[in-house]
């Protein structure tokens, strides 16, 4: 980035003869302000790109173009319709799936009812196995029944066992089903979250880059929110010129939306860190004032870095090779170089080869 100077001339006035032809200015001191020059581009004091976190589909955009926003109002929706009717069944599926899994359920109640009897059923079968085990001691009954009674009784306790075992699994299988809905249910919901955009500021919206039913890529801009009375510089400084800027300096600027003005701003921040791709820092500048700017347009600006007390003429009157036309003894006007410093489009300092009083002409005589 080239550097350049501004010249700001202040407290006098410019003089010319009374000839019509050519133009004459008479050298004086005047005040100089250096400058450092920088571009970039103006936006709100605080301001947010609204933006997606993935590629989704705009669903809804809430606001229009200009609209005042408040701090957390909703202004995007995306994602698709059908998300809609996905969190109404898995939210259906989820209280199904509690409901089976709790002891009320019909399934439960009915395992819970055939596992009591086949207890009653084991205890009296154990009974009469012990019972008849104790006559086949004696002699009362024989030996086959006593056994028979007792492979009763272990048949009714795999059954009560089985009926058990179907309890518990159908505990672990509804609770397994709770919990992998629950998951569905809180990432669809999360995703809905994610697809929620709010505002963070309050302000106004500026501009709204896409449309509704569009696809909006990751990361990618749909508007630009910000507050609407305030703003601020976002400007590039190069890093031969940074070190001469520093917060609380002045700057004056021009903004192509305001062709032929200008305005001040102030410093306020210096990001430390160069970017890479144009060997530059960032500087941010609050501006003066309540004027209404475009976000976003381009600026170009000089940052007020020094001040003296030197000689300077109109660039107009510098002719190529840094020369000019100046009046000298006997009413002569003479061509004579000069050794010029600080300069902008209107003014040139001359460090060498004029004097205060001198008279210098626009043009030969």
């Amino acid at each position: 980035m080239k550097k350049l100077y501004a010249l700001l001339l202040t407290g006098s006035s410019l003089f010319f003869s009374c000839k019509k032809e050519p133009a004459s200015f008479k050298v004086t001191n005047r005040p100089i302000n250096e400058a450092v020059y920088a571009s970039g581009e103006i936006m709100p004091e605080a301001y947010e790109l609204i933006k997606a976190t993935s590629n989704e589909r705009i669903l809804q955009i809430l606001v229009e173009q200009g609209a005042p926003v408040q701090k957390g109002q909703v202004l995007v929706i995306l994602g698709e319709p059908s998300q809609n009717a996905q969190l109404g069944i898995l939210d259906r599926q989820l209280r199904l799936a509690r409901q089976n899994a709790s002891d009320s359920s019909a399934r439960s109640a009915e395992l819970r009812q055939k596992s009591a009897l086949a207890k009653e059923q084991y205890e009296l079968d154990l009974a009469e196995a012990k019972n008849y085990q104790e006559l086949a001691a004696e002699k009362a009954v024989p030996a086959q029944e006593a056994e028979r009674r007792t492979l009763k009784a272990q048949a009714s306790l795999a059954e009560y066992n089985n009926l058990r075992y179907q309890q518990r699994a159908l505990q672990d299988d509804q609770k397994e089903k709770v919990l992998s809905v629950s998951r569905q249910l809180a990432e669809l919901r999360q995703l809905r979250e994610n697809n929620v955009l709010t505002s963070s500021i309050e302000g106004k919206v500026f501009s709204i880059y896409l449309n509704e039913g569009s696809t909006a890529a990751a990361g990618e801009p749909i508007l630009l929110a910000g507050s609407a009375a305030r703003f601020k510089l976002e400007l590039l400084v190069d890093e031969r010129d940074i070190a001469q800027v520093k917060p609380g300096q002045k700057i004056v600027f021009e903004t192509d939306a305001f062709k032929g003005r200008q305005f001040r701003a102030t410093i306020t921040k210096i990001v430390p860190v160069i970017q890479k791709e144009n060997r530059s820092f960032k500087v941010e500048a609050a501006v003066e004032g309540t004027d209404s700017f475009f976000p976003q347009s381009s600026v170009e600006a000089n940052i007020l870095i020094r001040q003296s007390n030197a000689l300077a003429i109109p660039s107009a009157y510098l002719l190529a090779g840094d020369s000019v036309w100046v009046a000298a003894a006997e009413g002569k006007i003479i061509k004579r170089k000069l050794n010029t410093g600080v300069r902008s489009g209107q003014w040139t300092e001359i460090k060498g080869g004029l004097k205060a009083g001198d008279l210098i002409y626009e043009k030969a005589p």
